[in-house]
């Protein structure tokens, strides 16, 4: 078996924290405000303020759902609160995402969305968001995200821990990665090739919750994939 020990091993997460700090920081710039003008409107202090833009994990939740509610962004707040509603969820620094996490059954039994399942065995050919795929957990945190470390050792695999995408977070970045970031259509993958397994309503779902931070022109060739169409 190919052991494998650098694909988001528990030590290399990172902290939720820092994503929300970021959204929050972006929001803000977008609204034209200062840090002073969100202490007043939150009743914060300012180093507080500056706290919670660098993702400082001392703060309280409370804090940052002060300042989340302030800025109008409760719902993706939720995206990012563990179950428990106590803090945040760990967001895991690589996972296995794209036409790979397509290609791998999904732990709620469903068939793979794509039929790539023999190049799982060779992690040289996977899409990992973090390395070669735009890592969106700034814009919807851990949701989507599961725990595939004995799904990917079937495929003579072994890891320490690996996680991966649903298949409509996995359509969701691919679109993010390429629509937005790539500013191009999604190459060799149609909407109509995996819809008879992917939820495409969700994956809409998550571009209009999050497309403050997306740009017109992106969004406008998100939705003409989903639709199967091209410009």
């Amino acid at each position: 078996m190919l052991a494998l020990e650098t694909v988001a091993p528990d030590n290399a997460s990172q902290s939720v924290d820092e994503d929300i700090g970021s959204v929050i920081r972006q929001a803000r710039n977008t609204r034209r405000l200062s840090g002073e003008d969100m202490a007043k409107l939150t009743g914060l202090s300012r180093r507080t303020i500056v706290k919670i833009e660098q993702g400082d994990e001392s703060v309280a939740y409370g804090s940052y759902r002060a300042v989340v509610r302030a800025l109008e962004l409760d719902r993706l707040l939720d995206i990012f609160a563990s179950s428990s509603g106590e803090g945040f969820a760990r967001s895991p620094q690589h996972y296995l995402s794209g036409a790979s996490a397509l290609s791998l059954p999904p732990e709620d039994g469903r068939p793979p969305a794509l039929w790539y399942s023999s190049s799982l065995s060779n992690p040289k050919n996977w899409q990992v968001a973090g390395k070669h795929l735009t890592h969106t957990g700034s814009l919807i945190g851990v949701i989507g995200l599961w725990d595939a470390t004995t799904a990917i050792a079937r495929y003579g695999v072994t890891v320490p821990r690996m996680w991966a995408a649903s298949p409509e977070r996995a359509v969701f970045d691919l679109l993010v990665d390429h629509c937005e970031v790539d500013e191009s259509m999604v190459p060799n993958i149609q909407a109509t090739d995996i819809d008879d397994v992917v939820d495409l309503n969700q994956v809409t779902q998550w571009i209009e919750l999050c497309k403050e931070f997306l740009s017109q022109p992106g969004r406008v060739r998100m939705q003409d994939w989903l639709e199967g169409g091209y410009r």
